[in-house]
């Protein structure tokens, strides 16, 4: 690669400025050197004016609390790199990630792509490798059924998102991620990069590791395609039926939480139960990423 093109990394921010100065580090440590590091402070109570002292090359855009997908669009909108990188603000890149991946995407001429991560626990030397390899190519009907793709192993081409209008739901409450994976997957293959180039931060308070939270995303997601014939055609019976029990548990473990049980410990207890079922299915059904 003669020249490198330039890529935008979105950081959204709303807490743990610790974490993303770690986060930032990592970004200074690529060995790939043609970066514009967009971190959008979504509201936070933090003030983290002076890292613009500290980093000199680092561009922080205010705006008022909306939640990560508003923030991840904004930096999309204020970008103007060639690829755009996501990062989580508590999660860090391992310092070959943008040399090797950049340089496959245009090598093969992939629009987006993604490579395997490093899961680690706050706290622990606990570890666990994520190999995603079994991602790539046509991935849509993955992303009903079992996508385990993480956002900051995730680089796009900006003009694909500029051009097909595509963005985080705002109005989503869970897996904003997901339905931005679907709509690129719907139009484009993604390319898989080989190697673990990103380490997610495991801090207790992930939500795509409680229950109440997949039991509602799962029911949202079925309102969603119940009446969408080419998706229905595309699943197997076994995930709409899954889909469909996820839906009615997750109506009454809210209901439940409404009227009788307002501690979280007990409806995410009774949330685990509820979802044991659909999530064997899911399973089954997934490609199993290791």
């Amino acid at each position: 690669m003669n020249e490198q093109p330039l890529v935008s990394v979105v950081i959204p921010f709303y807490s743990g400025k610790k974490w993303l100065t770690e986060a930032i580090d990592s970004i200074l440590e690529q060995t790939y050197q043609n970066i514009e590091m967009l971190v959008i402070d979504d509201g936070s109570k933090e003030n983290i004016d002076d890292l613009t002292e500290k980093y000199k090359s680092i561009n922080i855009i205010k705006k008022s609390n909306g939640g990560p997908a508003s923030a991840r669009n904004l930096g999309i909108e204020k970008s103007s790199g060639k690829y755009i990188a996501f990062l989580d603000s508590d999660d860090v890149w391992l310092p070959e990630k943008l040399l090797h991946q950049i340089a496959q995407m245009e090598s093969k001429g992939y629009v987006w792509s993604q490579h395997s991560y490093e899961m680690f626990w706050e706290n622990s030397h606990r570890t666990k490798i994520i190999n995603t390899h079994i991602y790539s190519g046509n991935v849509y009907r993955d992303t009903f059924i079992s996508f385990k793709v993480q956002t900051s192993c995730v680089v796009v081409l900006r003009s694909l998102l500029l051009e097909n209008g595509i963005r985080f739901p705002v109005k989503k409450r869970f897996g904003q991620d997901l339905d931005f994976y679907r709509q690129i997957a719907k139009l484009y293959n993604l390319g898989y990069i080989d190697g673990t180039f990103t380490r997610f931060r495991i801090r207790g308070t992930n939500a795509g590791f409680r229950a109440i939270i997949q039991l509602n995303d799962k029911r949202t997601t079925w309102h969603e395609i119940k009446e969408d014939r080419n998706v229905v055609k595309l699943l197997p019976a076994p995930i709409l039926f899954a889909y469909q029990i996820a839906s009615i548990s997750s109506n009454i473990v809210n209901f439940i939480n409404k009227r009788f049980i307002k501690k979280e410990s007990v409806i995410e207890f009774i949330s685990k139960i509820s979802y044991l079922f659909p999530y064997t299915l899911f399973k089954i059904f997934s490609k199993r990423a290791k």
